[in-house]
């Protein structure tokens, strides 16, 4: 049997009196791609030699791999038999925490070789690798369950295995083996709770409504938010111009973008969710924290992928709730351009605008109007210039068959009610509705 040929991915070592070297490959793996796969019992040209297998030949394995690599590794280590019953074993990891020294060097792989990292190499390794701050703070609770979790990997071909190797590999484990935030954002009895309100209004004086999601999988609660947005995006229909067209409230992909990305670029180590808050103009999404160092604004708005969370990015990916693209910003910016975004106070804020009012809010404004006890023709001038604010009056007349002279009255008392005015000159300005 041949396992094909050495790379920047796979080493083969025929006995394990190559321990130590074929585990310094796999710190250069690691270090280079982020993943390794060495075989022992395998020849330089990928032939299966085979070798002998103890019952403590795995666990001294596992233990050579804590002893001498950091930060700590958790590799999957399994026998393997080829079609003649050659026994062989095969060790496999997945890392983000880079750079991995052995025996305290540092090693990168080149093709098919492990070289010894230059200092130019080894500062570049660490400029490239921002903190994975939340894989070292450990879970409020040790006692979790992940069933949920599971699920959802199952469902994208993943088998998950309730072992040290498996979590470790998933970033859920901090350097001491205990569960860390990453564990707690996917377990089924964490306590995080994440906020969409709805306001009346255009800023946060009057709450409407109020819905939590959460104390389950983060991954569970990131879809309930994106469920109840995609039932609110209605539509209108556009009849302005020569064409008829169909308009959403808001871009989806471009609101499903801006909340995965607060999902996981979150600062998530004091507990703090990111939030969605709608306005009667805007829907607002809010999330902690900052962009990573190494990362420049001109880099984050052309799509410069540099993950705050890299261990969580990982579980978002393999759970195909995320790719590593780079193109969820430029997807927004492209519909919606730069100023959406803000970084205030140590939270980054997108504001996506709504394309036209809700059928909420105009009733909400009907009821308003009735109570000021407005007459039919001046609510008929009200509800055009709400939906309409740049037309003139002669447009305001001729949609709502009210005289010009009977238009300019009551545009004259809404303005003396304080419900419109009138921004700029006759010619270029608008109406603002209030």
């Amino acid at each position: 049997m041949n396992l094909g040929k050495e790379n920047e991915f796979q080493e083969f070592k025929e006995s394990l009196s190559q321990l130590d070297k074929g585990l310094r490959s796999l710190t250069a793996m690691l270090n280079r791609h982020g993943e390794a796969l060495v075989y022992f019992g395998v020849t330089d040209n990928g032939d299966v030699c085979g070798l002998g297998i103890g019952k403590d030949t795995l666990m001294d394995i596992r233990n050579r791999i804590r002893d001498k690599i950091e930060p700590r590794v958790y590799a999957d280590i399994a026998t393997e038999t080829d079609e003649a019953g050659k026994k062989y074993i095969k060790v496999s990891a997945k890392g983000t925490d880079i750079p991995y020294s052995f025996d305290g060097r540092y090693f990168f792989r080149n093709v098919s070789a492990d070289e010894q990292a230059s200092n130019e190499i080894l500062r570049k390794m660490l400029s490239n690798s921002d903190a994975d701050l939340i894989r070292q703070k450990l879970s409020p609770v040790q006692d979790l369950t992940f069933r949920s979790f599971f699920a959802i990997l199952a469902g994208s071909g993943i088998h998950p295995k309730d072992t040290e190797e498996f979590y470790g590999n998933y970033g859920m484990l901090n350097r001491d083996g205990k569960y860390n935030m990453n564990a707690y954002l996917m377990s089924d009895n964490n306590d995080i709770s994440i906020k969409v309100v709805v306001f009346e209004g255009n800023n946060k004086s009057v709450m409407s409504k109020r819905t939590e999601y959460g104390q389950k999988c983060l991954l569970l609660s990131v879809s309930d938010v994106l469920e109840y947005f995609n039932s609110i995006n209605t539509t209108m229909v556009d009849v302005k111009g020569s064409k008829r067209k169909e308009l959403f409230l808001f871009d989806f992909p471009s609101f499903k973008e801006a909340w995965v990305n607060a999902c996981l670029h979150n600062n998530w180590n004091e507990g703090i969710a990111p939030s969605v808050y709608m306005f009667d103009d805007r829907i607002e999404i809010v999330s902690y924290g900052s962009l990573p160092f190494s990362l420049s604004l001109e880099g984050f708005f052309n799509g410069t992928s540099v993950p705050v969370n890299k261990s969580l990015l990982t579980i978002f990916m393999a759970s195909k709730y995320a790719e590593q693209s780079g193109h969820g910003v430029p997807t927004i910016v492209e519909k919606y351009g730069k100023n959406i975004f803000s970084f205030d106070d140590g939270t980054v804020k997108v504001s996506i605008p709504l394309a036209f009012e809700r059928t909420d809010v105009s009733a909400r404004k009907n009821r308003i109007l009735q109570k000021k006890g407005l007459t039919v023709n001046q609510k008929k001038v009200y509800d055009y210039l709400s939906k309409n604010p740049s037309d003139s009056l002669q447009d305001v007349a001729d949609r709502t068959g009210i005289s010009i002279a009977g238009v300019k009255k009551i545009c004259a008392k809404l303005q003396e009610y304080g419900i419109i005015e009138r921004i700029g000159s006759k010619r270029d300005g608008f109406w603002k509705v209030k």
